[in-house]
């Protein structure tokens, strides 16, 4: 499957975060930390060229426009861009900005050949390499903790860093949490169950993907007030998922599952397979399914911009398997 940083700084919401980046008090220059060393961003950027998930999504819901973002293959539409991007572009009359495609490797060419100011990827798999020779092209800033780590809060704060507009993401992240919470005055049988997000391939590969605490859709269902499972913490944490196997699946105790899937065929298949439907989740009927990719994508990639699209949507599944 290819697909945390501090802020020193005398703002408050900010400076309580646990992962932020480093913001010098008087604006520019900005200087970011990360797992490859720090990353001095001279003044405003003006072309900024993002990579990886959630960026782009940041950067648009800060009023800026990047010049590149990722082609989105698995949960875009057919020319490679998340309609959340689309819809937020479009309400504001600007054109869709280019897009890369990284599914196989970094183009190189193609990002000097834009001459962005910035490359911002906190949330990706960049190389040692990668990194290398996309900072010979502009300041790049990648992730703290390794490859695909990071909540879609400190994605947010480093971007605000990266712009300088640390205050203005302060304030996307307090509203963003805001509406989370909300959700549970609604639905209030989503506060307190345990749970599991997952991925489809119990039929062709015998196993269920687990996304571990640290992944960015377990803190979502977290921030909306469901407890991650005690079982994900028996899994190896090495990375941001492990696959279990299907006769392994049953010793994984959960309240409620949550699975992306390819296709509604894929889940009547996985429903069909023995095993994974004695799971005690799934034969409780405690079962969430996303066969759509548009809205997996909103969930395991969540933002500012793609929560508001997809919650509406999401929460009242979630509701209607806990009661």
């Amino acid at each position: 499957m290819r697909t945390e940083m501090r802020i020193f700084a005398t703002l408050p919401v900010l400076a309580l975060c646990a992962a932020a980046p480093v913001l010098a008090q008087d604006g520019f220059p900005v200087t970011l930390e990360h797992a490859f060393g720090e990353t001095v961003i001279a003044a405003k950027p003006e072309r900024i060229v993002t990579i990886g998930w959630m960026t782009q999504d940041a950067v648009i819901a800060l009023g800026e426009t990047p010049v590149a973002i990722p082609f989105q293959g698995w949960g875009g539409d057919e020319n490679g861009y998340v309609p959340w991007v689309v819809e937020a572009l479009e309400a504001r009359g600007e054109s869709l900005p280019e897009l890369i495609n990284t599914d196989q490797a970094i183009p190189f060419e193609q990002i000097l050949a834009l001459d962005p100011d910035v490359i911002l990827a906190p949330y990706s798999d960049l190389s040692d390499s990668d990194y290398a020779r996309l900072a010979a092209i502009a300041p790049t800033v990648a992730y703290v903790d390794g490859p695909w780590s990071g909540s879609w809060q400190y994605v947010v704060e480093t971007v605000g860093a990266a712009l300088g507009q640390p205050q203005e993401a302060a304030a996307l992240v307090a509203e963003t949490q805001d509406r989370l919470e909300s959700y549970k005055d609604t639905y209030p049988q989503i506060e307190g169950p345990t749970f599991i997000f997952g991925g489809g391939g119990i039929v062709e590969t015998n196993t269920v993907d687990i996304y571990l605490p640290f992944d960015p859709r377990v803190q979502l269902l977290a921030d909306l007030g469901l407890v991650p499972a005690p079982a994900l913490d028996t899994l190896s944490q090495d990375t941001f998922y492990q696959s279990v196997s299907a006769e392994q699946i049953g010793t994984l105790e959960a309240d409620v599952y949550v699975g992306w899937f390819n296709s509604e065929q894929e889940v009547e298949a996985a429903l069909a397979h023995p095993l994974f439907a004695r799971w005690a989740p799934i034969a409780a009927g405690r079962f969430v399914a996303l066969p759509e990719a548009f809205q997996s994508l909103a969930l395991s990639a969540p933002s500012p911009l793609s929560l508001p699209w997809v919650m509406d949507q999401f929460v009242p599944q979630l509701a209607e398997a806990l009661e």
